[in-house]
């Protein structure tokens, strides 16, 4: 089955369910987010950095400071709650059809058309994109330009569709990722920068605990099918 027909069918039984999860960690969260963090869990919290927040693949991250994170831990252990927003994966096959080209705006996204390396390519997996990853765009100007970085997340499960908390529409899919990720910084040879995110899992339960409990945050639900008058 193609990633757009399996899509489509799980879209409103995924949105329903992903719905509810969301709102049940919500909940969770808010009630232990005024939780003032125990001494041994500070001592777990001082461990490692964290970013709680969007990281944006089709639009500029010029305000939420992923760029500058990331730079700043550079061959560091981080702790990543991220919300991350892409096209629903189209077989090239299916891309010319009428129909599912009234349903997605792909082509008319500048990052989409400017930064992707294969516009009608998609690897098997939500959040993967072969080795060059995904681009990070800074600004209007960095998307003119091609953007000048990209991020490749490599998680044991990436190929899987089920692995991540996600809600779907006809148009996009917002996936939510959350962990410990080494980052490490290198150059492809087209001269731009690559972040790669490694999932680690000899972070101590401890850690886990008091980081999934005080730098979890909650994720605004986005827009994810195709607006039309």
């Amino acid at each position: 089955m193609s990633w757009y027909s399996f899509a489509r069918l799980l879209c409103v039984c995924l949105l329903t369910v992903g719905a509810l999860t969301i709102f049940r960690a919500g909940s969770a969260v808010a009630a232990t987010a005024t939780l003032k963090p125990t001494p041994d869990e500070q001592a777990e919290l001082a461990k490692y950095d964290s970013y709680s927040g969007a990281l944006h693949v089709l639009e500029a991250n010029a305000d939420n400071g992923i760029h500058k994170f990331l730079e700043a831990n550079d061959g560091k252990t981080v702790y990543l709650d991220l919300s991350i927003v892409r096209y629903i994966p189209i077989e090239p096959i299916y891309l010319d059809e009428t129909h599912v080209k009234a349903s997605t705006d792909r082509f008319q996204n500048s990052v989409f058309t400017k930064c992707w390396p294969d516009q009608r390519a998609d690897d098997h997996g939500i959040l993967n994109f072969g080795e060059a990853g995904f681009p990070l765009p800074l600004d209007a100007k960095d998307i003119e330009a091609g953007c000048a970085t990209r991020v490749r997340i490599e998680h044991q499960m990436i190929e899987s569709v089920s692995a991540f908390g996600a809600l779907w529409g006809d148009n996009k899919v917002q996936v939510f990722l959350k962990g410990f990720f080494s980052v490490a910084k290198t150059a492809l040879k087209d001269g731009k920068a690559l972040y790669t995110l490694k999932e680690q899992e000899d972070v101590t339960f401890e850690a886990r605990l008091a980081f999934d409990k005080h730098k979890t945050g909650t994720h605004p639900e986005a827009s994810l099918s195709l607006q039309t008058d």
